[in-house]
């Protein structure tokens, strides 16, 4: 059984944000905790998509980098590799812990074992990308 904050971390986590909570306990279940201390890199830009793996900053902080250019900072609560979760594709940026930090992750094939077990979690993650395509469109 998953940790209770593992699964508020994902609640508070825009791509999951409006599931039950049964859900979110389910897909907690399948996370697994990780620990990186300060100046360690987390996932590297260009990374091949096997690695598939979504974090939920529990403890600390980490940085995003794109092309050496920091275009995000992370604190608890507040989640990265989403996008690299749903399709596999590259690491778009490289993501290093600037204090000790602890992560909860979930891997891309745990994902996918529990949306054939709860259909609602893939159309939550359909409606969720849905409203950040039309987003990113209007932004144009």
């Amino acid at each position: 059984m998953a940790d209770k904050s593992w699964t508020k971390a994902l609640g508070d986590v825009e791509l999951f944000s409006d599931l039950p909570n049964d859900a979110l306990a389910r897909l907690a279940d399948e996370m697994r905790e990780y620990r990186y201390t300060a100046g360690d890199v987390i996932v590297k830009q260009g990374e091949g998509g096997q690695l598939g793996r979504m974090f939920v900053v529990l403890e600390g902080s980490a940085q995003a980098d794109v092309d050496g250019t920091v275009v995000s900072t992370y604190g608890p609560g507040e989640e990265f590799g989403e996008m690299s979760l749903l399709d596999g594709a590259p690491r778009s940026a490289t993501v290093t812990a600037t204090s000790d930090v602890v992560l909860a992750g979930l891997a891309s094939w745990n994902l996918r074992s529990v949306i054939l077990e709860e259909p609602t979690i893939a159309m939550h993650l359909i409606e969720v990308l849905a409203r950040r395509l039309r987003a990113a469109n209007a932004e144009r």
